[in-house]
């Protein structure tokens, strides 16, 4: 009888802790914030919501809830105008920790959202096709200035191999990886190249994501496109 309470306790207990845990925490310590106020924007969808957070001594504490991670954006308040943006990132269910210092952009860090992370990653990563097409374009408009046809199609083609099928297929590789959560259907809707995804590029992506992640807001938004270029 006692194994069965002692049994029921622990339960309870792992029951309390996993409730706790629900929801998101943002816990801030930037330097130079003092005891100013932060402008929370967040774009849900294709709204976008105010909140604001009082920083005690460089320290600060947002708490909630959301259904799916969006993107927010805090700016440092100055009166009734706002005097330059802290940070941004994708906020989800999670603990989060920013750190830095407020004067230099640079230096605040947001540690926590895996989404965030994932996002950022992929925004690297194209970033890189995007640096190596700069170099190349600047190769085609020389040749174009010096009348190359040659060169110029030659490079014309590379360009065009970096937007239609390189960056493209980043997208689809971040889909296919993480494919079983949200994260999955959050980055089509974030690309760079939307507009050169075609009608299949979008019902592959889609079909890749599980079931339960269609369902989701970020889910129902690649099958919308998909409908609409159908």
């Amino acid at each position: 009888m006692k194994k069965i309470t002692m049994l029921f306790v622990l339960l309870f207990i792992f029951s309390c802790q996993k409730n706790n845990l629900e929801g998101f925490l943002l816990k801030g310590d930037v330097k130079g914030l003092n005891n100013s106020t932060l402008l929370v924007l967040k774009f849900i969808g294709d709204n976008m919501e105010l909140d604001s957070i009082s920083v005690s001594n460089d320290k600060f504490e947002y708490k909630g809830n959301v259904d799916e991670p969006y993107f927010v954006q805090l700016l440092i308040k100055d009166g009734k105008s706002t005097k330059g943006k802290l940070t941004e990132f994708m906020l989800e269910n999670s603990k989060i920790e920013i750190t830095g210092n407020s004067i230099e952009y640079d230096s605040v860090k947001v540690k926590g959202s895996k989404s965030d992370k994932t996002l950022k990653k992929y925004f690297a990563d194209d970033k890189l096709l995007s640096d190596k097409w700069d170099k190349l374009k600047v190769d085609y408009d020389k040749f174009v200035e010096e009348n190359d046809t040659i060169n110029r199609k030659k490079i014309a083609k590379q360009l065009n191999q970096i937007v239609q099928v390189d960056k493209v297929n980043l997208v689809k590789k971040y889909v296919r990886e993480n494919s079983n959560s949200k994260i999955g259907a959050l980055i089509p809707n974030f690309c760079t190249i939307e507009n050169e995804l075609n009608q299949n590029d979008w019902k592959e992506i889609y079909e890749y994501l599980t079931p339960e992640i269609r369902e989701t807001g970020y889910g129902k938004r690649i099958l919308k496109k998909l409908d609409t270029i159908n």
